[in-house]
This record gives C-alpha cells, sequence and structure tokens, in this order.
C-alpha cells in the first residue's frame, strides 16, 4: 500500500513547489547577473545612454528619436502598463571597445522569455543611418558607438521585467548595465545593477502578427503561431493516461505484495 501513496504523495510535492516558485519570484526584478564576467565585458562594451521605452498601440515606424514614455534607471524600474497587442519601442546606445572585429547581436530578456513577439530589430553606426537588421548579426568595429532599437509586442498577460543586451562574439551576452567601478578598480560583488523596466500586460492572448498587413509579400495572409497544436493535446492527454495508469499499477503491485505478505 505504501508503493501509490509514495508516487501520489512525490507528484503532490512537484506540484506544490513549482507554485511556490512561481508565486515567489512574479514580483522580483533580476537586478544583477552574477553569471557575466564583468571584467571582460566592460573590456568590449561601455553603456552610453540608458535604454528608453516607448509605449504605442500602432505598428511604430522607427525613424528618428521616438517620444520617451519610460527611462530604464538602475536597480529602480519603471513601470509601463499596456494591453496585450500593444508594442515597446526600446533604443538604447553602447560603444563597443574590443580588441578586434567581431559580429554582435541584440537581445531583449524576461524571465520566461515568451512575453513579447520581436518585429524589428534596427542598428546605427556612429550617428549614421538606421538600418533594419531584422534577426541578423551586425559587424563590431572596435571604438564605434552603435544605437540600438528593438520594436517588440506583447502578446501575453504578464507582469515581467524587461532588459536588453548585447551578444558579442566569443565573449557572450552582455546586460545593459552602467559601467560602475569602484575607486579600487574593482566592480562591486555580483555586478552592476542592471537597466530595466517592467511591463504590465493586461487582456487576452495575441498572435505577433495579429491584425498587422503583411503588404504583397509571398507570406500574407493569417499568421497563426501561437495556437495550440493537435499534437501538443494529444501529447497531454497522452501523459495523464499514463500517470494514471501508473498509479493504478502501483497500486496494484502494492496490494499483491500485501497479500503475499499475510500468506506467509
Amino acid at each position: 500500500m505504501k508503493h501509490p501513496f509514495l508516487a501520489i504523495a512525490v507528484a503532490f510535492g512537484l506540484v506544490l513547489m513549482g507554485l511556490f516558485v512561481a508565486l515567489s519570484t512574479v514580483a522580483k526584478a533580476h537586478e544583477q547577473e552574477t553569471s557575466v564576467d564583468w571584467d571582460v565585458a566592460y573590456a568590449n562594451v561601455r553603456v552610453t545612454s540608458v535604454p528608453l521605452y516607448t509605449h504605442t498601440t500602432v505598428l511604430p515606424v522607427p525613424r528618428g528619436t521616438p517620444s520617451v514614455s519610460a527611462v530604464a534607471v538602475a536597480g529602480v524600474y519603471p513601470t509601463i502598463a499596456m494591453a496585450t497587442g500593444d508594442y515597446l519601442v526600446i533604443t538604447w546606445s553602447f560603444q563597443y571597445v574590443g580588441g578586434a572585429a567581431v559580429r554582435g547581436d541584440l537581445f531583449w530578456i524576461t524571465r520566461l522569455g515568451l512575453d513579447f513577439a520581436t518585429l524589428g530589430r534596427y542598428i546605427a553606426v556612429d550617428g549614421g543611418l538606421r538600418t533594419f537588421i531584422g534577426s541578423s548579426s551586425f559587424a563590431l568595429t572596435p571604438n564605434s558607438v552603435y544605437d540600438a532599437t528593438l520594436v517588440l509586442r506583447s502578446i501575453q498577460p504578464n507582469f515581467r521585467h524587461l532588459h536588453v543586451g548585447l551578444s558579442v562574439q566569443n565573449v557572450g551576452n552582455i546586460p545593459a548595465a552602467p559601467t560602475t567601478i569602484l575607486p579600487s578598480g574593482e566592480i562591486p560583488a555580483g555586478g552592476p545593477i542592471l537597466y530595466g523596466a517592467f511591463t504590465d500586460a493586461s487582456g487576452p492572448v495575441v498572435e505577433p502578427l495579429q491584425g498587422i498587413t503583411i503588404g504583397n509579400s509571398p507570406f500574407s495572409g493569417t499568421f497563426i503561431l501561437l495556437a495550440t497544436w493537435p499534437w501538443a493535446v494529444a501529447g497531454f492527454v497522452a501523459q495523464v493516461v499514463i500517470g494514471f495508469a501508473f498509479i493504478g499499477f502501483m497500486y496494484w503491485y502494492g496490494r499483491r505484495e500485501q497479500k503475499k505478505g499475510a500468506g506467509a
């Protein structure tokens, strides 16, 4: 009789643990990134302007300087209230100070990473024209200053903290953070306080390209990326059936062993 109850207790404990972790982290900012070697990061990237977050309800064309709705502050994150389907234009600048020309890539991150869709990424080099880079990486030239622009769309109703950053070839991911060095020449324990913002989105789940006209591209039409796939539903049902079958088998096995013990 102990076997099925043990299996049920373990499963129930795992569920409770998942709920506890989710509830305990829902409103906490990831202010520091201890996995980054900041000595190496600062030897490659210097943040020259803090991220600016512009909230808009229409698909923006990021040309020129957008109006500012929220400015990221180190350790004091502004909150942007928005509806699912709304857009964020995030602009920030950095200087690449590494010793060799390499490739770079822009990224954004939330705790789960599923709260926004990326609709556009743009780069301007040394005050030049802003260029659409799509999903591609771009060249990083020593001592050049880059203006980065990300166009994101909120697709899920969640309260999240949002960070942006730069991936550098042969170095790694470097989130946007102020260049903070102590008088002793050392970097504070745990690294600098990251720049970021909170987003408080409400409404139904929205497809990344829902309601957007693509024009005359060969991909024009209805885009469905988040709809539940039939095999996913079938897989979930199969897992439930297998789980109950396992519990039933353990119950039967326990009863059989108990009878054997009583007969002996």
